[in-house]
């Protein structure tokens, strides 16, 4: 005898109101419909556990009705009821899904039986299911703590964040996802840590600001909040009001109810959008993952301070070569470039000579001090050997770190300054640099390309003149007691060909100064023309009493010849590759088609002459 509701149907009175007297005195709730149509009506305004009807019926019939229940309500349950002579309507009605047949006249007990046996069949069914849906879930969910387990033999940050990244794709089956990590020294920032799949890394940001990032997602302060869909890209204001359909599943982790990580999944396999079942498996493998995440970061946190050195607290060289060999492989897999600077107090026997170790160890932490003021928080300081040190540059190109290398040497300069000793001891500074993959795509090859640059430095024609403190024009004096007789017409030339090359490499930042003998000629305008098309990111200055309006649209800046001290035409190039620089005398000063040539590789002074004359005409860069 049970509860459930039993939808009655037969066009004759009297058989509804029999049915309902049997089923509503055994606790049934009955519904009753004197035609197909009114069944149909009502099995879409309510549920029924059972539907019993009559096969000979006007209008539709019963097989009709069977039929168009099955086609609308697969799970449906139904008895139908026929004459003994029509046996083979029934059985037609049961090929077409009916659940079980009774022979008119009706026997309470006879139906009552059929009732409670097919009731029972589904509550059997239902648990059935039940359990092998608890079962399926439970199996998923040790398979997800199986996986999440195995996280905690990845000590390393990077690797673990592939892992995780890995495994969120696999319990969500999203084609993407990007991990930002917190910082080991600044739990502020997140930093992106791992990308996997169809994920496009140059829009992605390097940093996120946990503030700023909390601002714009005020639930993301709860560490309960778990996985979410965001309508929009999370990190601005600006993106969160522009409306965006959600395209991203977000995972926070969290450790100590303090935000350590953000996940977000994106195109998922078939282009389903990410639903409950998504949200709730991520969350359960970031139940462990975030606490291997967690010791990753105190690990990786704890090795920065157990591999630092005690008198400037600048990395060991051993742990910085680690960290350079890891920024060689997300380099390689984020397709992005970096720089490694080194930075030398030279030669520091005289200096010891003149200070006890502990003054020595005290002037050296402030440089290094110093040093880190003017660099980045993502940039990390190593000690070579005492007194020279080495800085990792993520994302920084040639022309970024000669930028930085110039505001170096001159806080440098002013500290070496400061320490000078009575007796005048005083070390030399040397600062030199490397650019992946430009200068070498392996480790040891960027090392001993940095150890070449800074003998070039030591050796630079501008050091060994003295010029560093010299302006532009004085500079171009000294170097043109150097000239060689050569061609008068080698400046357009040259000129050409690095405005070409600019071309052929508009991506790549640099700097390109050049002062023809006299107006532009035709050749030059013409190349000057044609990078309107590329846009190019390298600064172009023209020297020359010519208005830049002579070719409107280039992009390229103008200055008048006056500003830079010297009428010598000339042209300086720096930037990703060979630099080199130029300098012609007054024509005609000799031979027909002569003039005194100085031509130049040597970096270091190429870098010089560049920076001279950016700081001559005021032009600000950026690094």
């Amino acid at each position: 005898m049970g509860t459930a509701r039993i939808l009655a149907v037969d066009d004759q009175n009297y058989f509804r109101a029999f049915i309902e007297g049997i089923l509503t005195e055994e606790g049934y709730t009955v519904r009753t419909a004197s035609s197909g149509q009114d069944a149909l009506h009502a099995l879409e305004r309510e549920f029924f556990d059972i539907v019993v009807t009559d096969l000979v019926m006007p209008g539709m019939s019963g097989v009709e009705l069977v039929t168009m229940i099955r086609d609308r309500w697969p799970e449906q349950e139904i008895v139908v009821v026929t004459g003994v002579g029509d046996v083979k309507t029934a059985v037609e009605a049961m090929k077409h899904g009916a659940t079980e047949y009774l022979l008119k006249p009706i026997d309470r007990s006879v139906l009552l039986r059929a009732l409670e046996s097919i009731l029972q069949s589904r509550r059997l069914r239902d648990e059935h299911s039940r359990l092998m849906a608890e079962n399926l879930e439970y199996m998923g969910m040790l398979s997800v703590y199986e996986r999440a387990v195995g996280l905690f033999a990845t000590h390393s940050l990077e690797p673990l964040a592939e892992r995780v990244v890995e495994g969120l794709c696999l319990e969500t089956r999203a084609q993407g996802g990007v991990l930002w990590a917190a910082h080991p020294d600044n739990a502020d920032r997140l930093m992106m840590t791992s990308v996997r799949g169809l994920v496009q890394v140059d829009d992605e940001p390097e940093v996120l600001n946990v503030p700023t990032l909390v601002d714009c997602h005020p639930n993301l302060s709860d560490a309960e909040v778990g996985a979410f869909l965001a309508p929009c890209d999370p990190f601005t204001e600006e993106a969160q009001a522009t409306g965006e359909e959600a395209w991203g599943l977000y995972v926070p982790f969290y450790e100590g109810g303090q935000l350590i990580g953000l996940a977000r999944l994106s195109d998922k396999i078939g282009g389903d959008p990410f639903g409950d079942r998504d949200r709730l498996a991520s969350e359960k493998f970031v139940e462990l993952a975030a606490l291997a995440l967690a010791n990753s970061i105190r690990f990786r946190g704890l090795e920065r301070q157990s591999f630092r050195d005690p008198a400037t607290g600048a990395y060991s060289a051993v742990y910085f070569k680690d960290i350079v060999q890891s920024e060689i492989q997300k380099s390689n897999r984020f397709a992005r470039g970096f720089s490694i600077l080194e930075l030398s107090f030279e030669p520091m026997d005289e200096f010891r000579s003149s200070f006890t170790s502990v003054e020595i160890d005290q002037w050296l932490g402030a440089a290094v001090d110093e040093l880190r003021r003017l660099v980045r928080i993502t940039d990390v300081v190593g000690i070579h050997t005492k007194g020279t040190y080495r800085v990792l540059l993520p994302e920084t190109d040639a022309l970024g770190v000669a930028i930085l290398k110039q505001r170096l040497r001159d806080s440098m300069h002013r500290h070496i300054d400061r320490g000078e000793t009575v007796n005048g001891a005083r070390p030399n500074l040397g600062i030199a640099a490397v650019t992946f993959p430009t200068d070498g795509s392996q480790l040891e090859t960027l090392f001993r390309r940095l150890e070449a640059r800074m003998d070039e430095d030591r050796q630079s024609l501008g050091r060994v003149l003295g010029l560093e403190a010299w302006p532009f024009g004085k500079a171009v004096d000294a170097l043109m007691e150097l000239a060689v007789p050569g061609s008068e017409y080698l400046m357009e030339q040259v000129t050409r060909f690095f405005i070409d090359e600019v071309g052929r490499r508009p991506a790549d930042r640099g700097l390109l100064f050049f002062s023809p003998a006299g107006n532009l000629s035709e050749e030059v305008r013409q190349s000057l023309d044609r990078l309107r098309a590329y846009s190019p990111r390298t600064e172009i200055v023209l020297v020359s009493e010519e208005r830049s309006d002579a070719l409107p649209g280039a992009p390229m800046t103008s200055v008048a010849k006056h500003r830079v001290g010297t009428d010598c035409p000339f042209l300086i190039y720096f930037g990703e590759g060979p630099a080199y620089a130029v300098v012609q005398g007054q024509p005609g000063a000799s031979d027909a088609g002569q003039t005194a040539v100085f031509q130049a590789h040597d970096r270091a002074l190429v870098e010089l002459l560049a920076f001279q004359l950016q700081s001559d005409l005021g032009i600000a860069l950026t690094a």
